[in-house]
């Protein structure tokens, strides 16, 4: 700092003004008062001498001051603020050192302020650089799963428009499948037809079927009853057949007789031969009834048999007839549980047909929306990529911020001022 002149001092000007004011004075006074002149230079030389030693005393004080004042500045120069600028003057240059020490004193509370802003500012802005450095990472984060969702949009935009191709393909096999149900329901109606006139069918036969057993059932006992019959005649056949045995021992007994009688016996040997004829001829005619029956025997058995054969058969076909009735009966009901099952099918497949549409609706909408949602994840990619870029430069200038508070903390470490 340059030291002050003691010729343009404002103390010592001062002085020199009082010392030709007093001058003045003196001569106005002498001019007034009507003095001599020799008293006016004698007023004057003491006025000058008086204001010699004046400035002499005045300026070996002011001289005294600005050293103190140079020295007390060469320390602030050199960076210890805390020094005070100490003075016994209490003219002007108290004012002066007063206001030196003021603004020494605010500088001093300036830059601890600014030390303590400068701290604050080196905190915040490694909290600012980490955060930065935290954001920035997950802004890459974001950025990479952004760009994963674009993906996931596009890829599920083009899956919806394949679910769409593929409902189109579906609908036309409901479609399909709806006019196949038509076809069947048809043939099921004509089943259904069919199978009641065959039930019909299946009750005339068992009807018939019925009527044929008890016939045969009649007629098995007719014919049993015949073989019984025949039984009977084989019987009265045999009896005839011993009568006739007996009538020829009887005609032969009375032949000997009548031989033995002679003439008397011609006559009862005539009828005893004619007896006996007649019993050889009751004979012959008991042997070919008796033939006979055992012929109609013999076939009275296989009509027996036959009867047996033709009841089983009979009861065989009745049962056969109840079993088609009963699966004709059991077709009836398939057939109207199938009918049944097929009318749940047509709901099923007319609500199939309205879902569809609304199915496709939707899928139509998740396309469009995950269209939407790929461009809106490429326009936040695009954003997050300008975030990255502002980060960086806030991180940047962060940095430079820190740099810049550093070297001024290194500039006002050398000023003391505590």
């Amino acid at each position: 700092m340059k030291k002050l002149r003691s010729s343009n001092s404002p103390l010592q000007v001062a002085y020199l003004i009082s010392a030709i004011l007093a001058m003045g004075n003196g001569i106005f006074i002498y001019i007034m008062s009507g003095r001599r002149i020799a008293a006016l230079f004698t007023n004057i030389f003491v006025c000058a001498f008086v204001a010699i030693v004046i400035k002499i005393a005045t300026d070996i004080t002011f001289r005294r001051i600005v050293n103190k004042i140079n020295t007390d500045m060469e320390k602030v120069n050199q960076g210890d603020l805390s020094h005070h600028i100490e003075t016994k003057d209490t003219g002007e240059v108290k004012k002066i050192t007063v206001a030196v020490n003021s603004m020494l004193k605010e500088i001093c509370a300036l830059i601890e302020s600014f030390l303590s802003l400068s701290s604050l500012i080196m905190k915040s802005t490694e909290k600012v650089s980490s955060g930065a450095e935290e954001a920035s990472k997950a802004i890459e984060e974001i950025s990479k799963t952004v760009e994963q969702i674009a993906t996931g949009a596009s890829s599920q935009a083009n899956e919806a428009q394949q679910g769409v191709q593929v409902m189109d393909k579906l609908s036309e096999q409901i479609t399909l499948v709806y006019q196949n149900y038509n076809s069947i329901t048809d043939d099921t109606r004509k089943i259904s037809e069919l199978n009641n006139i065959g039930l019909q069918s299946v009750k005339v036969l068992r009807d018939r079927s019925k009527e044929n057993y008890e016939t045969t059932e009649k007629i098995f006992s007719v014919v049993e009853k015949l073989a019984n019959g025949i039984k009977d005649i084989g019987l009265f056949v045999e009896s005839i057949e011993n009568i006739a045995e007996q009538t020829n021992l009887l005609a032969l007994n009375a032949a000997i007789e009548a031989a033995r009688a002679g003439e008397a016996g011609k006559g009862f040997a005539v009828v005893a031969d004619e007896v006996r004829k007649l019993a050889d001829q009751s004979r012959k005619s008991t042997e070919e009834i008796n033939l006979l029956v055992n012929s109609i025997q013999e076939e009275s058995v296989l009509a027996i048999e036959s009867m047996e054969i033709m009841r089983r058969v009979s009861a065989d076909q009745n049962e056969a007839v109840n079993q088609t009735d009963s699966a004709f009966s059991d077709i009836a009901n398939a057939i109207n549980s199938i009918v049944l099952r097929i009318n749940d099918v047509n709901q099923a497949v007319a609500k199939m047909q309205n879902d569809k549409r609304e199915v496709i609706s939707a899928i139509e909408n998740i396309s469009a929306v995950s269209m939407e949602t790929a461009a809106f994840s490429k326009e936040v990619a695009m954003t997050t990529e300008d975030q990255i870029k502002y980060i960086a430069d806030m991180r940047e200038a962060s940095n430079s911020l820190s740099e810049l508070v550093k070297e001024l903390d290194d500039k006002l470490a050398k000023y003391k001022i505590k």
